[in-house]
């Protein structure tokens, strides 16, 4: 569930409000992770030293497995559950916006066809292809034809190469148009290995701008979905 999607009257205001705090999250939390590291290390340091002890083993058995013995990358854990909270928050979105414009409908005094309507809106929630689908069906919208869709189709795959791939190069992933590769040289000036030589064997880049630039593309094409709802806007449903 994402509450700030609901609690707005517009779900593109909600989408926005609550993108704007992801993109925060992972902008501040990350150097605080980082400054209390060189707090701890520094304090260790100023303690009376023990020759038989290495400091950076203090440090390690401080921080605990926790925290990756103080050494776990937490921008990059952050990041992944900003971009796949972002995926989310995306999806609730145009599910609010299709129901809104689509599905009106007062449907108090017949349960058995308000339990149908339910069960549709519930497996809109499941699986992204069936509210595409009832986009083009309901709306005459093609969604992947959206402009600025390429954003919201790298974000889909990169979302699901960092949960169901481990952040691992998938096929689906490079498929796409905006897909990030490896620099052309690594630190060593070694030329990264081709496409298929990614695949399962080296984590997705990822990098605060990066992430930034994916969740920013989901709410520029959420923006344009509500527009061409409201192009075909028809008059206030009523009851049948």
């Amino acid at each position: 569930m994402h509450p700030q999607v609901r609690s707005y009257a517009d779900a593109v205001e909600g989408l926005e409000a609550q993108l704007a705090e992801l993109i925060g999250l992972v902008k501040i939390v990350p150097p605080l992770v980082e400054a209390d590291r060189r707090r701890r290390w520094e304090e260790i340091g100023a303690r009376p030293g023990d020759p038989d002890v290495e400091m950076i083993d203090v440090y390690e058995s401080e921080a605990g497995p926790e925290e990756g013995w103080g050494h776990a990358d937490f921008s990059r854990t952050i990041q992944i559950a900003a971009i796949v909270t972002a995926c989310g928050a995306f999806h609730e979105c145009l599910t609010r916006l299709l129901f809104k414009s689509s599905l009106r409908y007062q449907l108090a005094a017949y349960p058995a066809l308000a339990r149908l309507v339910a069960d549709e809106r519930r497996r809109w929630d499941r699986r992204f292809e069936d509210l595409q689908r009832w986009y083009k069906d309901f709306q005459e919208i093609t969604l992947t034809q959206i402009e600025g869709w390429d954003a919201v189709a790298h974000a889909l795959e990169l979302r699901n190469a960092l949960v169901h791939n481990s952040g691992l190069y998938t096929q689906a992933y490079l498929k796409s148009k905006l897909a990030r590769r490896p620099a052309r040289e690594d630190l060593l000036g070694r030329t990264p290995p081709g496409d298929n030589a990614l695949v399962g064997r080296e984590l997705i880049p990822l990098s605060p701008d990066f992430t930034r630039e994916v969740i920013s593309g989901l709410l520029a094409a959420a923006e344009k979905v509500r527009d061409g709802l409201a192009a075909n806007e028809s008059p206030e449903i009523s009851s049948p």
